[in-house]
């Protein structure tokens, strides 16, 4: 069992979601949750729920992927240019 203080998950997830660039609004709804309850929780005020950091994680490695997918241009057809 590891035990890790309410604040510091509150601020790990607070600056990921500045680094981001994520607004408290669009982060809360992500979550599926209020921004009250977002502020809350990344003061470390309220204990984060289990479905909450579930929904956290997959949003957090859906992004991850979708910024690391790499970038293709649509190949260019010479014939269809004339």
């Amino acid at each position: 069992m590891i035990l890790v203080d309410n604040s510091y998950i509150g601020r790990r997830i607070s600056s990921a979601r500045k680094t981001a660039n994520i607004k408290k609004n669009d982060a809360a709804r992500m979550l599926r949750i209020t921004p009250k309850k977002l502020l809350r929780y990344e003061s470390g005020k309220e204990l984060i729920p289990e479905f909450v950091l579930e929904r956290l994680f997959y949003s957090a490695w859906a992004m991850m992927a979708v910024r690391n997918a790499p970038y293709r241009e649509t190949p260019r057809h010479p014939q269809w240019e004339k």
